[in-house]
């Protein structure tokens, strides 16, 4: 074998070789004769023949595809442009063999750039310059990523877009002055409408707080006419009883007053107690000049009936 190469290597015009490098985050594949060879390399030194075997060297890490100067006629009649539209993608290593088979190394340019141009072209002929411009410009870019990755899932498996941005639309110097200045008084409504709604906020927050206290006052005011209500009411209760606990009292104390007076009048002691009457209500009169004893007597009273006073 060495001496195979040695003699393929005499025969080798100068400055070409039988050694080629594939560089990092790329693949090498190998054309011979206008077809595509079922080898694929990775990164590192290979080997291949020059003039009857071509390397070419395929990028499989995130590349920027740049398409310049894409169209945009609107419904209205105003041709515009995007003057740059940058998409952001990546070939998966283990279908770009596949890819590069059934659309060549610059599968980009079909599916990429081509795509750019046609789903800008569908985009703008169906919206006025003021929706491109203004209304839907910011949508725009995320709704290109969609359409893209939609065809490329449907016809080429194995690349992703990653991303999309694209400048503004470039329109004639007098249509760019009034939509700069529609931009501007949308900018300031937008603003006034914000401030608006902050006003309107804080205004709800005070009016919350307001109504907050308002009730926390009004539980108070029930609050404490409650306890006050409640205190009437128990002190009523409180006064009612005792007045019926003194009365009861001062019934027991009556009964047992009478009983006590009834258990004292015994015959002795209504004798006792007719004896005190008379010498309470007898006068005795005495005197030189009186020759006997005079008493006047008053009317006899009935003792028990002294007793029961």
């Amino acid at each position: 074998m060495k001496a195979h190469l040695f003699i393929i290597t005499a025969f080798l015009p100068c400055g070409l070789s039988l050694f080629h490098q594939v560089q990092e985050g790329h693949v090498g594949v190998y054309f011979r004769g206008g077809r595509l060879l079922d080898t694929v390399v990775g990164p590192g030194i290979h080997l291949h023949l020059p003039y009857i075997t071509e390397m070419v060297d395929v990028n499989v890490r995130l590349q920027t595809d740049i398409i310049p100067n894409v169209p945009c006629g609107t419904k209205d009649g105003i041709l515009s442009q995007f003057e740059r539209v940058e998409v952001v993608n990546a070939l998966s290593q283990a279908q770009a063999h596949t890819v590069i088979k059934a659309y060549g190394v610059d599968y980009d340019r079909v599916w990429i750039h081509d795509k750019v141009h046609h789903e800008i072209n569908q985009f703008c002929s169906n919206k006025t310059l003021r929706e491109v411009y203004v209304d839907d410009f910011a949508s725009l870019d995320e709704l290109l990523k969609l359409a893209l990755q939609k065809d490329l899932d449907a016809h080429v498996n194995g690349v992703s877009i990653m991303a999309v941005r694209m400048t503004k639309p470039t329109v004639p110097a007098s249509i760019r002055g009034n939509y700069e200045a529609m931009e501007e008084q949308r900018t300031a409504a937008l603003v006034a409408q914000r401030t608006h709604e902050v006003v309107e906020q804080e205004l709800e927050t005070e009016r919350a707080k307001t109504v907050s206290a308002a009730n926390r006052r009004a539980e108070e005011i029930h609050i404490q006419t409650e306890t006050e209500a409640q205190q009437k009411r128990t002190q009523a209760e409180t006064k009612a009883y005792e007045d019926k606990l003194a009365a009861e009292s001062k019934r027991y104390a009556v009964e047992q007053e009478a009983t006590a007076n009834e258990a004292l009048l015994t015959d002795a002691y209504l004798r006792l107690q007719e004896t005190r009457v008379w010498e309470q209500n007898t006068k005795a009169y005495f005197g030189e000049s009186i020759p006997r004893l005079m008493i006047d007597a008053v009317q006899p009273v009935d003792p028990a009936s002294v007793c029961r006073s």
